[in-house]
């Protein structure tokens, strides 16, 4: 395994954690300030639908890192070990593609969205905060798929 790369992703999944800990604890705020003083958080739900984006987008390297996505063997199960692994690096270079799309894509979201200064209604959060922070998780998700497809998929 590559040291550089399994920090980075051990880095973010830790930040996805943190980041859905702290959603955890708004969202507990807001119902017991609705519960106990009829006063929720303003903007509850703009918070958990970002946050939780931007979680999970710093959570797919780590899944990928670790080989956590879940896979359809039924027709490779009895396959040659050797047919195995060419399909895994096939996979991993598809997956690869897949999350260079999407940074891609956020990335043009993000320069749309900054310059219509787009917001969330409540809270008035730029849009493109959000997309931007997707960015680093994808790219990060896509260099770990390509390792997979130049040193095999992990065990």
């Amino acid at each position: 395994m590559n040291p550089l790369l399994d920090r980075l992703t051990l880095a973010f999944a830790l930040a996805g954690g943190a980041l859905l800990c702290a959603l955890v604890l708004a969202v507990t705020a807001s119902i017991l300030g609705r519960w106990l003083f009829d006063t929720p958080l303003l903007g509850d739900v703009e918070l958990m639908q970002l946050g939780c984006a931007v979680a999970i987008a710093a959570a797919l390297p780590y899944c990928q890192w670790h080989g956590g996505h879940v896979m359809v063997n039924v027709f490779t199960q009895r396959a040659k070990p050797h047919t195995q692994r060419t399909l895994d690096r096939a996979g991993a270079l598809a997956a690869a593609a897949i999350y260079l799309l999407l940074a891609w894509r956020a990335g043009v979201a993000v320069a749309d969205l900054r310059a219509s200064g787009e917001t969330t209604m409540l809270l008035a959060i730029p849009l493109w905060w959000a997309y931007v922070a997707l960015v680093p998780g994808l790219l990060l998700a896509a260099a770990n798929a390509l390792y997979a497809v130049v040193s095999g998929p992990p065990q």
